[in-house]
């Protein structure tokens, strides 16, 4: 004989069922879609299902707008129209017909995925508005986080900088590091990165092109012996949602190590809510800097060929180590007009915007009836950065003395042609791989001063700048650093104009007064300036 429950005991069924079962309904599961058939997700569960509660969607809650494939995603690189506020992709730039088929990266099957630019390629937003918004969604395989906005840093607090790029940058899971977590940067997402800031734009291919370079100088980095210096890189995929804003991510990315530590732009100009006493900024850079690492830096920006070393891309941590990172405009592969540039190496534009600001060094213009005052007495605490003052014995110069595996990395580059270079690296083409060939040479056969002088690849003569007497102690004198030592550098610059490298062209008079890529401590190739052929070290 069965039983009835009243009505009243029905419904407190059904509250019960609902309950146990976190809102769904009773005997009907919850639709949910997966992350790709979402315009922008609000929650991704972690998972290739439906979490307990809920079933994947059907084709008809999918409706007639699906996730595109990545085949589809190639035929239809072009955007015009956004998929929200603040979003968009840019239209593909149009190519010159040819005769004959074009060369294709994604139909040549010795491509790997990761350097094929489809796996670079948001989905087309004029499809993606078709979707709904979902408060919830599966599929997503990465807990993409913001990077912490504050460090605590020597017991003080710093603001993390977002950095000049427009490309995105996230912390996410992963199984490739101890922590369980890395850094993920994204090209060619499709969200301006600041309020009011542009869509960036962006080039599959080009990204693509870059993706290989930057693998390239990671093999370099293990091969060389500077993975404790240079945080390792990797290629894969991304499936997340973009935190705040829930768009949904799924392409490859650009991961790293996560580096602890602030950067020293940060330390020296940025602290929050304010910057560190100058004694405590001055004992970690006097005392505690890692005096090795200053010089195996300041080998690899050299044979990198380094043009974007400043404070912003070096990583200061409290125990006096660096890191270097965001190494990709190296090899002139970005900046063909660029020979090397960094603060950590003296005769380049960087060093000396350190030692002379920024205002002297591009020759910029003064206020009318203002003289030009250079800044004599005080020195910045990123002169200590010269790779000069930790040389052993008090050294002026390196030479060849380079670490055993640098030494032994040289000279198997030496060794190989430069498509033998190119090969071994897999660096995107042969311009690149003979400029590192080169400078290898350089460096192994001449010294390590030599090839700062006068190598190649080469800046122009405007921002080839004259050696100057190295600071390398800090004394605290009120509120700003003075050198801690007898210090007496000429405050001089080359004659030309310093941001196009070409000859003076400004209607007020050239401040320079030297033909920049001279030495004279060199004799008669420091008068002349001329370096290829010479024989001396």
């Amino acid at each position: 004989m069965s039983r009835r429950l009243s009505a009243g005991g029905f419904a407190a069924l059904i509250g019960l069922a609902v309950l146990v079962s976190g809102g769904a309904k009773v005997g009907v599961a919850e639709p949910m879609r997966h992350v790709s058939k979402c315009r922008l997700c609000q929650k991704c569960h972690l998972s290739p299902m439906p979490p307990p509660g809920y079933e994947p969607a059907t084709a008809n809650d999918d409706g007639e707008a699906g996730a595109l494939t990545a085949k589809r995603r190639l035929a239809n690189t072009d955007s015009d129209s956004t998929a929200g506020e603040g979003m968009a992709v840019p239209k593909a730039t149009p190519t010159r017909r040819k005769t004959g088929p074009a060369y294709d990266a994604e139909l040549d099957p010795t491509v790997p995925i990761q350097f094929k630019p489809s796996s670079y390629q948001p989905r087309r937003q004029r499809d993606a508005q078709k979707l709904p918004v979902c408060d919830q969604c599966y599929g997503c395989e990465h807990n993409l986080t913001h990077i912490a906005s504050a460090t605590n840093f020597l017991n003080n607090t710093y603001i993390n900088e977002k950095g000049a790029t427009s490309s995105w940058i996230f912390k996410a899971n992963t199984n490739m590091t101890p922590s369980g977590e890395a850094v993920v940067k994204l090209y060619c997402l499709p969200i301006a990165k600041r309020p009011g800031a542009k869509i960036p734009s962006c080039k599959p291919s080009r990204i693509a092109e870059i993706m290989r370079q930057l693998m390239a100088i990671d093999k370099l980095s293990v091969e060389c012996g500077f993975t404790d210096l240079v945080p390792r890189m990797w290629l894969a995929p991304v499936k997340g949602i973009v935190p705040d804003v829930g768009y949904p991510i799924d392409w490859y990315g650009l991961w790293m190590e996560y580096v602890d530590g602030i950067s020293l732009e940060n330390l020296l100009h940025k602290g929050a809510p304010k910057r560190l006493p100058l004694p405590v900024i001055a004992d970690l850079l006097n005392n505690k800097l890692n005096a090795s690492k200053v010089v195996r830096g300041a080998v690899f920006d050299l044979l990198t060929s380094q043009c974007d070393r400043h404070a912003q891309n070096i990583f200061m941590q409290e125990d006096g180590n660096i890191k270097l990172i965001d190494n990709e405009a190296c090899l002139q592969h970005m900046w063909r007009n660029c020979g090397f540039d960094s603060i950590l190496v003296p005769t380049t534009q960087k060093q000396e915007i350190v030692r002379l600001a920024n205002h002297f060094v591009l020759k910029l213009p003064v206020k009318p009836g203002t003289e030009l005052v250079l800044p004599k007495g005080s020195a910045d605490p990123q002169l200590l950065l010269d790779y000069r003052c930790y040389l052993p014995g008090g050294s002026e110069t390196m030479g060849n003395s380079y670490d055993k595996d640098i030494a032994q990395c040289l000279k198997k580059i030496t060794d190989m042609t430069p498509k033998q270079v190119r090969a071994y690296f897999d660096f995107p083409d042969v311009r690149v791989a003979t400029n590192l060939h080169t400078r290898a040479i350089d460096m192994l056969t001449h010294g390590f001063e030599w090839a700062a002088k006068y190598g190649a690849p080469q800046n122009a003569v405007p921002k080839r700048y004259r050696l100057q007497p190295k600071c390398c102690k800090l004394a605290v004198k009120g509120w700003q650093t003075k050198c801690g030592h007898t210090w007496e550098p000429v405050w001089e610059l080359p004659k030309g104009n310093p941001i196009t490298g070409r000859e003076w062209d400004k209607d007020r008079p050239d401040t320079g007064s030297y033909e920049g890529g001279t030495f004279p401590e060199d004799g008669e190739l420091g008068r002349n300036g001329t370096a290829r052929g010479w024989s001396g070290a």
